[in-house]
């Protein structure tokens, strides 16, 4: 099958489907991940780095388990996704962005 090839932290990962990699400037964050292969959520700063090769392989890696969790789930973004404060900012800004919409299509 074909696939994406990378190697993180010692780690080969051999993925059969759409990777998603999502940098959110609005709410610091880094996101890549997949339908279970590879999962990265992480406080966007300097150095993150990735290569990913399209090859030829005969399995996929083992998808992530409770039992094999290789996702790389940095501890300060738990911390930015746990403040009160940055998610009410947040929901501002979604509350904004809709309401610019409504009151352009004259609904409000």
């Amino acid at each position: 099958m074909t696939g994406l090839f990378t190697l993180r932290n010692g780690r080969e990962y051999r993925i059969p489907g759409p990777v998603i990699l999502s940098l959110v400037n609005s709410r610091n964050e880094f996101i890549l991940e997949d339908s279970g292969y590879i999962c990265s959520y992480q406080k966007i700063k300097e150095g993150i780095t990735y290569e990913f090769t399209i090859t030829e392989f005969e399995e996929p890696t083992e998808m992530l388990s409770q039992y094999n969790d290789f996702s790389e789930i940095d501890p300060e973004y738990i911390k930015m996704i746990e403040d009160e404060e940055l998610q009410w900012q947040y929901k501002l800004q979604q509350f904004r962005r809709l309401e610019a919409i409504l009151k352009e299509e004259g609904i409000i």
